[in-house]
């Protein structure tokens, strides 16, 4: 009888061994893909990280699922912000994954969300960006077509599937429909076969996640376009179409854009410091690309609109090795989004002001004293010419009331003063006095404004913010007198 309850025991401890040594070897599969593309998860551990990141932020994160794909996978939206939709907030809208091999696309987009998350509470533009905007996330926006990618990278193969999964007309396993020109906008038949690696669906619109990225960007944008950015994350291994930030249109060279100035600025404006190259549409440069969702946003929505061609030719091509990604694309697109998320309360005209820096912040038990300066020409990816910057005409902040808002109050600070040797500059001052503030956190958005040619003010430029904490005690003196 002993031996029989041992025998059992032990043949339940091997079980067990046996579970401990199959469980860990399982999800590290879905973790990360094999080298070389090590450094981005898998779509189950994306759409587990996205539903955890719901349980970390409860306020300020939700996961929606706006449509089906071709074989019945949610197609899901990362929403950030304090609230559900209103007509009021600005919107940043980033949508990767069209491309089924979009891996660095899609894990640049999951790790924005993740690293704006983390800085909250410890960061102003931070703070501000998740409680006075929304920012809507279409991080896998081709869940079928990336799982076959993904099974390429786990077979040992440079993963080279882009389409969806809809093989209708197709009889050789390799059909289905290339979501990247299959929007409604202009869309046109440039094959008619629907084996081929371009084959834009029979008609525009066709797909069912097509279908559900076009109906939810018309919910959410359909008030307040204007207060709206929306970039379209891309891969492209074609070297003379990547590594660029491209304007509307990309379907002709000769469509009339009479807002093609000021989205190039946006582009020159988000790729500063970095590898990308800002292009306009029109470029003879770049292929013309037909049905594409850059465009749909832009003309159909009215919302400025990008295309983020991410990932040279010696990254790997279609599908951007990890050394690139640790190296540049991770660092250097995160900075880019997050100057895309501080544009999008209005992209149009801000991209085209000063921007702000903070040299410096002294706090004390009574007083913040900052120091900055505003550059109306500097921190472009390429130099403006004369007749694109001017002299900054002043700096002024608004306290709480974020600058988009009508009853936003607007106070110039203390002291600034043109920089003699850059006329494109210019350094500021200011002291705030706790005792005019009521006890607790405010937030305190700067803008600087450049002088239009009758020498009034001209464009505000992009929002840069810090928090004051006003602690009680300071009102203590007060209170007794």
């Amino acid at each position: 009888m002993k031996s029989g309850l041992r025998s059992i025991k032990l043949l339940l401890i091997l079980v067990l061994i046996s579970f401990i040594g199959i469980t860990p070897a399982s999800s590290a599969k879905e973790l990360n893909l094999p080298d070389p593309y090590d450094c981005y998860r898998s779509y189950v551990t994306i759409n587990s990280r996205m539903a955890e990141l719901t349980d970390l932020y409860p306020g300020l994160v939700r996961v929606k699922t706006i449509g089906q794909s071709f074989e019945g996978r949610s197609i899901q939206v990362l929403q950030l912000g304090t609230e559900v939709e209103t007509n009021t907030k600005p919107r940043l809208v980033l949508v990767s994954g069209l491309k089924a091999n979009a891996l660095a696309l899609v894990e640049l987009n999951l790790l924005f969300a993740e690293n704006l998350l983390e800085l909250y509470g410890e960061d102003a533009n931070a703070n501000w960006l998740l409680e006075e905007t929304e920012i809507h996330l279409i991080v896998v926006a081709n869940p079928d077509g990336r799982l076959i990618a993904e099974q390429q990278a786990l077979d040992g193969d440079i993963p080279t599937w882009t389409k969806n999964r809809n093989l209708e007309g197709c009889s050789t396993g390799d059909g289905g429909v290339l979501l990247d020109l299959n929007f409604s906008y202009e869309w046109a038949p440039i094959t008619t076969d629907a084996c081929a690696p371009n084959y834009p669906g029979p008609l525009e619109a066709s797909e069912l996640e097509t279908q559900a990225i076009e109906e939810y960007l018309e919910q959410i944008l359909a008030q307040n376009p204007e207060r709206s950015l929306v970039i379209d994350l891309q891969n492209e291994g074609d070297s003379t179409f990547s590594d660029m930030l491209i304007t509307p249109f990309l379907y002709s060279k000769i469509a009339e854009n009479l807002l093609e100035d000021e989205l190039y600025m946006i582009a020159n404006k988000l790729t500063y410091n970095s590898q990308p190259m800002p292009l306009r549409g029109s470029s003879d440069d770049i292929r013309i690309l037909t049905g594409n969702l850059t465009d749909f946003a832009f003309s159909q929505l009215h919302a400025p609109s990008l295309r983020f061609n991410l990932g040279p030719q010696m990254a790997g091509g279609d599908v951007t090795s990890c050394w690139y990604f640790n190296e540049y694309l991770e660092p250097e697109g995160l900075a880019s989004l997050t100057r895309a998320a501080l544009l999008a309360a209005g992209s149009l005209a801000q991209a085209q002001g000063p921007e702000i820096t903070f040299t410096n912040i002294e706090n004390s038990f009574y007083i913040s004293h900052i120091v900055g300066q505003a550059n109306d020409m500097s921190f472009y990816k390429l130099p403006l010419s004369q007749e694109e910057y001017s002299a900054v005409h002043h700096v002024s902040f608004s306290v709480d009331t974020p600058p988009w808002q009508t009853d936003a109050v607007f106070t110039q600070v203390n002291w600034s003063e043109p920089v003699s040797e850059a006329p494109f500059a210019m350094d500021f001052e200011h002291t705030f006095h706790f005792a005019e503030l009521t006890p607790g956190k405010h937030m305190v958005y700067f803008q600087a404004w450049d002088t239009d040619p009758s020498g009034e003010p001209g464009q505000a430029g992009m929002i840069n913010a810090f928090e004051i904490s006003v602690p009680f005690y300071t009102f203590v003196p007060l209170l007794i007198r």
